[in-house]
């Protein structure tokens, strides 16, 4: 029984870490082909903006339950090839059409995945630890994939070997895994919960703000990198994502054990950071120190909030809620480039920094009654045995 215990859970942390390379090298990914085939940058972003409610939509009938191994097969099989064929496509004169069938392709593939991980959790005795390690794994595999963003023909073809070999392998992860009838498992937030995702209520907690500010990180990921022109995108994706998910994983331990005021000052001290490189640093150590600063604060408050089913979205929560909310923020980022280009970009990060420097400062000066009842990152506040663990 260990042993086999042991080989689903060894199965559980590849289909994570294929999941995340998925989730990851398609934010990027789609997004340097819209921005590339759109007419404006605001379309672009409507672009990525569709692809991500596309995948909410997905996730919310691939991870509701009852699915069976050979039809989810089956589907990851014609989800890759739809993505293939419209990655290649669109290097060949297929243009707008072939990238949104590229764009349909992945969002049913990277829910698809979740539902393979959701499978794989569900088979568990116990609850698994917070998917940090394979998270980080899968965000090196898809930075590695990704390479050089705007060199759209190698990258299609880079896409498209790593969609078919990333599908493959989530065949055969889900094989003998029959998910049974719906359970009410962490299905809140983006992705059946890998992102943050906002409980409800959360903003009248002010000692929650810098947390859920870093949350918002992610988004002007994209146009730092279009804007970064001293700076190599290849070296500029993979500093991102090791800034994201490097100080998770180093610091799991202890994150672990961090109380809610910790991480606050934690993540508004890193927000605050970033606003003043991207302020007052020359270039190009002002994107340099904004992408490590603001990765790090959203690598911080995604894995403290794994550690603390507390300050997780409501359970059983449709990930096309929360889908929709980052397609909002993702339009909105969109006009603000097309607007104020690079300007626009440092303003909404030093508006971060600021908001989150003030919530903490704040929420100090007002004492504990500001904050709702911190139940810590114990592992005694962890989810029942079935529910937990995330993605």
């Amino acid at each position: 029984m260990t042993r086999l215990a042991g080989a689903v859970l060894l199965r559980l942390t590849l289909a994570r870490a294929c999941a995340w390379a998925l989730l990851v090298a398609g934010w990027v990914g789609i997004g340097s082909f819209a921005l590339q085939f759109a007419p404006s940058v605001s379309y672009g972003f409507a672009l990525v903006a569709l692809w991500l409610v596309a995948l909410g939509a997905a996730a919310a009938v691939a991870t509701r339950g009852g699915m069976r191994r050979w039809t989810r097969a089956l589907a990851l099989v014609a989800g890759a090839a739809i993505t293939v064929v419209g990655l290649s496509s669109s290097v060949h004169g297929g243009g707008m059409v072939a990238v949104l069938l590229a764009l349909v392709g992945w969002a049913a593939l990277t829910a698809l995945a979740s539902g393979v991980v959701r499978s794989l959790r569900l088979a568990q005795s116990a609850a698994p630890a917070p998917p940090v390690a394979a998270a980080s794994l899968g965000a090196l595999c898809a930075g590695l994939a990704l390479g050089d963003p705007g060199d759209l023909p190698a990258l299609a073809t880079r896409l498209a070997i790593f969609v078919v070999a990333t599908a493959a392998l989530l065949v055969l992860l889900q094989r003998r895994i029959d998910e049974g009838p719906r359970v009410p498992g962490c299905r809140a937030g983006l992705f059946d919960c890998s992102l943050p995702a906002w409980p409800s209520g959360a903003w009248h907690d002010l000692r929650q703000w810098p947390m859920l500010l870093a949350g918002l990180a992610m988004l002007p990921m994209m146009a730092a990198w279009c804007s970064a022109e001293a700076v190599a995108p290849q070296t500029m994706v993979l500093l991102h994502l090791g800034a994201m998910f490097g100080p998770p994983l180093v610091l799991r331990a202890s994150v672990s054990r961090w109380s809610q005021g910790t991480l606050s000052l934690v993540c508004a001290m890193l927000l605050a950071a970033g606003a003043g490189f991207v302020t007052w640093a020359p270039a190009p150590l002002d994107l340099l120190g904004l992408a490590v600063t603001h990765g790090a604060a959203w690598g911080l408050a995604w894995s403290g909030q794994l550690w603390a089913p507390a300050r997780r979205g409501r359970q059983g929560a449709s990930p096309l809620r929360a889908a929709a909310g980052y397609a909002v923020l993702t339009l909105a980022f969109g006009l603000l480039v097309e607007h104020f280009g690079v300007r626009g970009v440092a303003a909404m990060h030093v508006a971060l920094g600021l908001a989150a420097a003030l919530a903490w400062l704040f929420a100090l000066v007002a004492g504990p009654g500001s904050a709702v009842t911190d139940r810590g990152h114990s592992p005694a506040a962890r989810p029942p045995a079935r529910h937990g663990g995330g993605q």
